[in-house]
């Protein structure tokens, strides 16, 4: 199992996801006793882990339309947070840094995810993206120290690479990340 990097909780943490996790997990009745303080106070990365665990093969069907909403939400934002987390870590261990073309990037990875939030398959994708690449722009100005603007440039690397073959994609973008178990 892979560990993920503090890094996620820095860039993409915060009270109101974790929230979001914790009422997702609550609506499908995924919660155990157990984990209820943990879900409030525990590592953030760990939080995505165990809202995805419990929430990858949950079966939607019998939810209402707003907790359908919600449970999907969180389900895609806790797997690509994971995820995220292991682009910044394969990133940072290939010694990867942020590159002045992070505005072209940034421009076609949001274009590409808009277009991906479209389509009928990907219950939850428009949160999971808006959070992320909102959060990854963020973390790439100027202003931010180098370890913010690598991990950035890393996520939104990774998001880029589910469109490699599409036009207006350059090579030098594409990370090899593993997917959550």
């Amino acid at each position: 199992m892979f560990k993920i990097p503090d890094r996620v909780a820095d860039l993409f943490g915060d009270h109101a996801t974790r929230v979001e996790f914790h009422r997702a997990l609550l609506a499908a009745n995924q919660v155990q006793g157990y984990e209820e303080k943990y879900l409030e106070d525990g590592p953030f990365s760990e939080i995505a882990r165990i809202t995805y665990q419990r929430l990858k093969d949950f079966d939607m069907s019998a939810l209402s339309a707003d907790r359908r909403e919600l449970v999907a939400s969180a389900k895609a934002l806790s797997h690509r947070l994971i995820t995220s987390g292991y682009a910044i870590d394969v990133a940072a261990k290939a010694n990867g840094r942020a590159l002045d073309d992070w505005p072209e990037l940034l421009a076609f990875t949001r274009e590409k995810c808009e277009g991906g939030a479209r389509v009928s398959d990907n219950e939850g994708w428009e949160r999971c993206y808006t959070h992320i690449v909102d959060r990854t722009e963020a973390a790439l100005q100027p202003e931010r120290p180098t370890e913010d603007r690598d991990a950035g440039y890393a996520v939104l690397r990774h998001f880029a690479s589910f469109f490699s073959r599409d036009a207006g994609y350059e090579r030098r973008w594409f990370i090899q990340v593993p997917d959550a178990a």
